[in-house]
């Protein structure tokens, strides 16, 4: 049996430097939450309630820092029994995560942990799980600017050009970053101050879509979007924006390249691929 489950703390980006830099008062973050992660799953039957005791033959946990204050955690079990591990797997995270708000919350109160989740899971009666499979999603905005530095207007539909982007916008070109996505899902991580300050109907993205997990617009994921083929290069940009709409757009926006033209509107389906 094998489980793997993720999940995220999201912090001022100011406590992850401190965190990177190994200056947290409490000590060594990273490594604390990984024991505290470890140790949980192996307690699990002991903390969740009806849940069996296992013998596990393996837990790893394990962190990415991402910019714009995130800390993403993955655990991976394994086990030679007759229940699977994904409870274990989740409990690795959570048990992390809140060792990781312990350690920084002396820094700030303002710590939050999100999307708890089950990525995989094998073995057992119920076959093979991989959480991507079936997502979709759809078009909720499609957006231009003539100029760069200005915001964008939703024009409701348009043609993503292959190996270009979106035609009529400044952004568009032979670059890495020819076609821009923001996820609505991650307005849950705008701190308040920030959302006061934004501007319904100004967009910083070129489609503006929803239904589909952050955690599964990862690089190298492609999106069939419309008519069009889209490849995600990068999440966030290198450029931090402080405030309005291109604060969130600038940490939780994906850029990437158009695979295949073709038209887009508003209400489209949007299809994860792999």
């Amino acid at each position: 049996r094998r489980a793997v489950a993720e999940g995220k703390v999201v912090m001022d980006p100011r406590i992850l430097d401190l965190l990177r830099e190994g200056r947290v008062a409490k000590g060594d973050v990273l490594t604390v939450a990984k024991i505290a992660g470890v140790m949980a799953a192996k307690r699990t039957a002991e903390i969740v309630p009806l849940c069996h005791p296992l013998s596990l033959s393996e837990v790893d946990v394990s962190f990415s820092l991402r910019d714009g204050g995130i800390v993403e955690i993955r655990s991976t079990v394994k086990a030679n029994e007759r229940t699977g591990v994904e409870m274990e797997a989740l409990v690795a995270v959570s048990a992390a995560a809140l060792t990781v708000y312990d350690m920084c919350k002396a820094a700030s109160k303002r710590i939050t942990i999100t999307g708890i989740r089950l990525l995989e899971k094998e073995g057992g009666r119920s076959g093979h799980f991989i959480a991507s499979e079936g997502i979709k999603g759809e078009v909720v905005a499609v957006n231009i600017s003539e100029k760069k530095e200005v915001p964008k207007r939703n024009v409701r539909e348009g043609y993503l050009k292959e190996g270009w982007g979106l035609e009529g916008d400044a952004h568009a070109g032979e670059w890495e970053r020819q076609i821009s996505l923001f996820p609505l899902e991650a307005m849950a991580l705008v701190p308040e101050e920030v959302r006061k300050e934004m501007t319904e109907e100004e967009y910083s993205e070129n489609l503006t879509i929803q239904g589909i997990p952050l955690e599964e617009l990862r690089v190298g994921r492609r999106l069939r979007i419309g008519e069009a083929l889209v490849e995600i290069l990068q999440v966030g940009k290198g450029k931090l924006e402080g405030r309005g709409r291109s604060w969130i757009v600038s940490r939780e926006g994906r850029f990437g390249r158009v695979l295949k033209g073709g038209k887009v509107k508003v209400g489209d389906e949007v299809e994860l691929l792999g």
